[in-house]
């Protein structure tokens, strides 16, 4: 079961990473789900870092159970890992909900 379960924990995984890349490396912010383009260019790229931010630490939670399906050494791990991904986003999005942007 550990197989089956690192390759499709794996796939997320990889994907999360993916899309942390090119929102960060390529400037895609606009893969951001409810982005619409109107932040200055430094806001942009601080929106970007924290969003490819969110999106590394989802896919180190997910590796959580990964180990655990190999080592069974994590105390659960879906536990572990649904906070680790619920703190990030939460952080996210109180951040970035309703916040006006900064002056100058």
């Amino acid at each position: 079961m550990a197989i089956v379960e690192t390759v499709v924990v794996g796939h997320v995984t990889g994907f999360c990473l993916l899309l942390a890349w090119a929102i960060y490396r390529r400037g895609a912010v606009d893969l951001i789900a409810g982005y619409d383009g109107d932040l200055p260019p430094e806001r942009e790229a601080e929106l970007a870092r924290d969003a490819a931010a969110v999106l590394i630490v989802s896919a180190a939670a997910s590796g959580l159970i990964v180990v655990n399906a190999w080592t069974g050494a994590v105390p659960r791990p879906g536990a572990l890992a649904t906070v680790a991904i619920a703190a990030a986003v939460g952080w996210f999005l109180w951040k970035w909900s309703g916040r006006a942007p900064d002056a100058g």
